[in-house]
């Protein structure tokens, strides 16, 4: 009896026993690797260089493709660390669509007025509360080539109309169209009246000029516009808008009538110059001779700067599977500067070269196409400010860095402002010898042969 008793506890000990240890966390395939354990996530940090380089190549028209800009940044910025900028705008008007041949047969002129759509949805900075918009005539055709922002027009020597007053709040005025009857429309936009020789000169003109695209643009060739003096801003000039008109104003009589001349997005060029002088600014070096030692590297929309990004080890890895790669850039601050009025850009984008071409990398490419993860939330380059309350800027390069692994992509790379012929946004990067924020690369990745 006793036996018994001590044989049944023995069975039931040992069976709590077994339980206790078949509830334990259990590898599969343990017995294999318990000789040999490996990890089969890794993450490293790499070397990563960082140098500013000017980049010239802002096409503003292709005669293949048409315009490639809607919105042009219009304005003057005084910066004294990296050097004053201002840019001219020109573009053509043509023969409005559905345009009915004036008869100006004992008409008598009453005005003749250039409507000018400012968006200030885009403005960048802060423009003083009035300035003076000058308006000029454009002294030769803009060519059927592609042009950069590097090539300036001839304008007339003075200029035909002026606009004085404010671009921020958007000034609001009154459209007049005579259709029928006088229609009348409050819009935010510049009304400039313009030289009456001018209007003389057009009501001149034989009728097939007046109606022919080709042949009207050989007599008023465009226009230019830019302001008189910075404005320490840039403000959107939307060319493409239908707010944006010659207007000429005559009476026959006692009717009055209206020609007009709009700008055409099949056929219409427009250009800008963007020019800037670096004399006397107070980093001079920095833009001129910047290198992968320096502490501070620049990135500047429109006929700005890139960060060119170098990852010089990363050929020399063997093959691994790149599960995340993650590249950080810090913003840093220049001194004499406390504050960065025209950035931090709010999107920037990485290039790289194939066959002699600059495309996206197949990381904004694939956030681009998707519908679901997008471009800040996929990629990133969007600016965070951290814990240590610095501004940084993180990018999603799984896809570009398995390619460089692999050997089938260069380990350079660009980054730059997204839509930088619009944008004029600038931000300075903390380089490899900061002690803000090195730039930096992580890879978290599993072996190919663990």
């Amino acid at each position: 009896m006793n036996k018994t008793f001590y044989w049944v506890m023995a069975a039931s000990l040992a069976t709590i026993a077994l339980f206790s240890q078949c509830t334990k966390p259990t590898l599969v395939g343990a017995d294999i690797l318990d000789q040999d354990q490996s990890d089969l996530v890794r993450s490293d940090s790499f070397t990563v260089l960082t140098r500013s380089i000017p980049w010239d190549t802002v096409i503003t028209y292709d005669p293949d493709g048409g315009a490639s800009l809607t919105r042009y940044p219009l304005g003057g910025i005084m910066d004294p660390l990296l050097g004053n900028s201002s840019t001219t705008v020109y573009f053509e008007l043509l023969p409005s669509y559905g345009f009915s041949e004036p008869d100006f047969t004992n008409a008598v002129l009453d005005s003749i007025v250039l409507t000018l759509h400012i968006d200030t949805t885009r403005i960048l900075g802060t423009p003083v509360s009035s300035t003076n918009l000058d308006v000029f005539r454009l002294m030769e055709n803009i060519p059927d080539e592609e042009l950069t922002t590097q090539r300036s027009l001839t304008l007339s020597s003075s200029p035909l109309g002026t606009y004085s007053g404010p671009i921020w709040p958007a000034p609001v005025s009154t459209s007049v169209d005579y259709v029928g009857a006088i229609d009348t429309q409050t819009l935010a936009h510049v009304r400039i009246p313009l030289d009456l020789a001018l209007g003389m000169e057009l009501m001149a003109l034989d009728s097939a000029t007046l109606v022919s695209d080709s042949a009207f643009i050989q007599v008023l060739n465009g226009f230019g516009v830019r302001f008189r003096d910075p404005i320490n801003a840039y403000a959107g000039f939307y060319i493409q808008s239908s707010n944006t008109a010659l207007n000429l104003y005559y009476s026959v009589d006692t009717l009055h009538y209206q020609a007009k001349w709009v700008p055409s997005s099949t056929e219409s060029k427009k250009h800008y110059a963007y020019d800037i002088d670096r004399s006397g600014v107070t980093y001079p070096d920095l833009l001129a001779n910047n290198t992968a030692a320096d502490s501070v590297h620049v990135i500047q929309g429109v006929n700005g700067f890139d960060l060119e990004v170098n990852f010089p080890h990363l050929p020399q890895q063997e093959p691994v599977l790149v599960n995340l790669a993650m590249l950080e850039l810090t913003v840093c601050y220049l001194d004499g500067a406390t504050s960065n009025p025209f950035g931090p850009p709010a999107q920037l984008e990485i290039y790289t070269y194939e066959d002699d071409r600059l495309i996206l990398v197949d990381d904004v490419v694939f956030a681009l196409g998707s519908g679901v993860f997008g471009l800040e939330n996929y990629f990133g380059g969007v600016p965070l400010t951290l814990d240590n309350q610095r501004t940084t800027y993180r990018f999603n390069l799984s896809a570009q860095v398995q390619k460089i692994i692999l050997g089938e992509a260069s380990p350079t790379l660009y980054v730059r402002v997204r839509q930088r012929e619009s944008y004029p946004t600038q931000s300075f990067i903390c380089g490899a010898s900061s002690p803000d924020g090195a730039p930096k690369l992580t890879i978290t990745y599993s072996r190919l042969n663990p």
